[in-house]
């Protein structure tokens, strides 16, 4: 038995989005000129000290959103060599292609990331948001590892961010580094 074929769908210039569809689309707008900013108090700080921060809002109408957050994390990533020896084909296939190799042995180096520490705060619930500031504050533990850039194969950042989460929207974020000495 054949199958029925459907209606080929039909779509007129005067017609006009129902109502949800523009209703989503002024979201996503409004997202796209909505701003977010999130500015520490201090751009340096001690382990075991408190940390605050002003977010700054900006936006073009009241937006509708599930919450605003803020978070301070920490990464840290190490570098890792990992040797290991070709098999005999590799080997000989770069010896073809004029790879000078004066070993069957190849060093990978790779970055891992950990999260030794990360907090988030809800700064305010689902709500009608307009333009304005906000203010977080976060502790710092006394055994945080302090910022570095690349030492010893190893880099430790600090970070802040903001985020209002719009449903059915791009969110609105930002970030800011912070140096923990």
């Amino acid at each position: 038995m054949p199958r029925p074929q459907s209606a080929p769908l039909i779509i007129f210039p005067w017609h006009q989005p129902s109502m949800p569809v523009k209703k989503f689309l002024d979201g996503q707008i409004n997202a796209l000129v909505s701003k977010i900013k999130i500015i520490p108090n201090s751009a340096t700080c001690s382990a075991g000290d408190r940390v605050s921060a002003t977010i700054t809002l900006t936006l073009k109408k009241p937006v509708h959103a599930r919450s605003l957050s803020a978070r301070l994390y920490c990464v840290e990533e190490k570098k890792v060599e990992v040797k290991r020896e070709m098999d005999p084909y590799d080997y000989r296939m770069d010896k073809e292609l004029g790879i000078q190799r004066s070993t069957n042995l190849r060093t990978t180096t790779s970055v891992s990331q950990a999260i030794p520490f990360a907090e988030t705060k809800e700064i305010s619930g689902e709500k009608e948001y307009e333009s304005g500031a906000y203010t977080v504050e976060f502790h710092i533990p006394e055994s945080a590892p302090h910022s570095q850039y690349w030492a010893n194969g190893r880099k430790v950042t600090w970070r802040m961010e903001a985020k209002l989460d719009i449903p059915m929207s791009m969110d609105v974020s930002s970030s800011a580094e912070i140096e923990v000495c």
